[in-house]
């Protein structure tokens, strides 16, 4: 089956790499539009009821650390003749932004990497990967 809008989660990690160099592939290969998103998320501190955001200089670098793995998507295209993506940056939870994104715009494929840069909190929170495998109505490929 060849699918027309490829969207590919990216956020710098080993997988989502290769993610978005099949992702790459598929578009050439099935002449399909590729959207290439990173969502990074600013954690709130909740204390009762009251909601505590972090220091003003976390926030920039997260934008910033995002921004640099935006860049770093955008080079990768442009390494690949032939290629056209959309790269985009969100604030929020990534599984959740992946998935309205790929409702928005009606993706008909999502790639993402099996693994991502979350470290601890997928231990005790769950991967992003899982969380959109689980949560999908939109088909997936996901890489190794």
């Amino acid at each position: 089956m060849a699918y027309q809008k490829l969207l590919v989660a990216y956020d710098g990690s080993e997988q989502s790499v290769r993610a978005l160099k099949t992702g790459m592939t598929m578009a050439l290969g099935w002449n399909a539009s590729l959207e290439v998103l990173h969502v990074y998320d600013i954690p709130v501190m909740i204390v009762g009821e009251a909601m505590i955001p972090p220091p003003v200089e976390n926030s920039v670098a997260m934008v910033e650390e995002a921004e640099h793995w935006a860049a770093e998507a955008r080079s990768i295209i442009a390494a690949e003749p032939g290629i056209q993506a959309e790269v985009t940056v969100l604030q929020g939870d990534p599984g959740k932004q992946i998935l309205e994104t790929a409702a928005e715009k009606e993706i008909d494929l999502i790639i993402i990497g099996s693994r991502g840069l979350s470290g601890l909190k997928e231990l005790f929170v769950g991967s992003v990967s899982h969380y959109v495998i689980q949560n999908s109505k939109v088909p997936l490929h996901v890489v190794k």
